[in-house]
């Protein structure tokens, strides 16, 4: 897989969520409009927002960030001027192109409470669709509202009924009730800014959901996106709604510190039964005990430097192995000129060192993902962009069908029942 495309291919800063349970806590005092408290003149909480002091929550469920026995892909597609969602049979390689409508920088979340589809449409984009599964018919369209772009960027589903959305560009996380018609959906908001750097916003990305617990993953960027300040896993409090701040003794407000430079891609480590362990993509990859709350890295940062990944935003995705004693990691070579595939253990499984094992490769966000036996990657390569599948009972895996065509390029993908 020669690399043809000359263009310099760098990361999108678009990149790098019973109500009973979570009541209305906030709606009082922050009231319910489609925009930001400020925008309102209702008057922001302050530089930073009111938190809970407390120890770390353990999950009171699994943390499920996809299904257990997939056997599908979703795929959004753009070629930046339009943009589509398709869909990728991965036994019989059979393409579903354009079953839905996208976006230029759209990105699929399965929905494990309402077996269903959300797709996050992100800078400038500011809306949340809803797609029906089987048939992926438009159920809703549920706008992320604020005075500027709030650049939503994933979202988590509680099993009592919540969609919860971070949000890049703005201090809030929000909470949509999908029961509800657009205008009304959203009912919760929850301030992040105690945790932010000194520009009062704490760049909320990833979020996982275990059992009712949520986790939120603050990244704290500047003006210009480059990273200020260690990233951090944020737990809120269930019965006040609050972020807590871990550790109230030292200065500001603390969650879990991450070891690794930013925090971009959560997994379920199937080692563990109880689905409370998490790996993360940093800059190494790092395990999370959400039980315990404590980290540690299962492939450090001197693996990934060893083989020329030095520069933080090199990583762009991971998939782990179902046997869970290694990982696929995709990665920029340096100057971001293509995207190289390797094979890395976890633990110091074989190989400690990253193992290339395809290159030439181009893709502007996450398109990595295991079904089964097979790996599947999608490439934006200006040649041949689609789908490519590989053999993951080979090693190294060794591609076995593509580029298969999903219409316009692929963009983002889930995998789905």
């Amino acid at each position: 897989m020669a690399n043809t495309n000359a263009s310099l291919m760098t990361p999108r800063r678009t990149i790098p969520s019973g109500a009973a349970k979570w009541s209305r806590r906030l709606v009082a005092l922050l009231g319910l409009c489609a925009c930001d408290p400020a925008a309102a003149g209702m008057g922001a909480l302050g530089p930073a927002g009111p938190v809970v002091s407390g120890a770390w929550p353990a999950p009171d469920g699994p943390c499920v960030l996809g299904p257990a026995s997939p056997t599908r892909l979703l795929v959004t597609t753009t070629d930046f001027s339009t943009g589509a969602v398709t869909v990728i049979d991965s036994a019989t390689l059979e393409v579903t192109p354009d079953v839905a409508v996208g976006s230029t920088d759209a990105i699929p979340v399965w929905d494990p409470v309402g077996d269903r589809v959300a797709v996050v449409h992100r800078f400038g984009l500011d809306y949340v669709d809803v797609l029906g599964d089987p048939g992926f018919v438009h159920q809703g369209q549920f706008p992320i509202a604020s005075d500027r772009s709030a650049n939503p960027q994933s979202i988590a589903f509680v099993p009592s009924g919540l969609a919860w959305v971070t949000t890049l560009g703005t201090p809030w996380l929000r909470a949509l009730d999908l029961s509800q018609p657009p205008a009304h959906a959203e009912v919760e908001r929850v301030d992040l800014s105690a945790f932010a750097d000194d520009d009062g916003n704490p760049d909320a990305s990833v979020i996982v959901a275990c059992g009712e617990q949520l986790y939120v993953g603050i990244q704290r960027l500047d003006a210009s996106f480059l990273r200020v300040d260690v990233d951090m896993l944020v737990p809120l409090d269930q019965a006040s709604g609050l972020p807590i701040d871990i550790d109230p003794s030292e200065p500001g407000a603390q969650g879990l510190a991450i070891r690794g430079a930013w925090l971009r891609q959560l997994r379920t480590d199937p080692t563990d039964t109880s689905g409370q362990t998490l790996l993360a993509l940093t800059s190494g990859i790092e395990r999370i005990n959400t039980a315990t709350g404590t980290v540690e890295w299962a492939v450090p940062e001197s693996a990934f430097a060893a083989i020329g990944i030095v520069e933080y935003r090199q990583p762009q995705a991971f998939a782990v192995m179902n046997d869970g004693r290694s990982a696929i990691l995709a990665a920029y070579v340096d100057g971001y000129a293509e995207v190289q595939l390797f094979v890395v253990g976890l633990d110091d499984n074989e190989p400690q060192t990253p193992q290339l094992f395809a290159s030439g490769l181009d893709s502007v966000e996450r398109t990595l993902e295991i079904v089964g036996d097979r790996l599947w990657y999608g490439s934006t390569r200006n040649d041949a962009p689609g789908l490519w599948a590989f053999d993951l009972t080979s090693s190294p895996p060794t591609p076995v069908a593509g580029p298969l065509s999903t219409g316009l390029p692929p963009y983002s993908m889930v995998t789905l029942p």
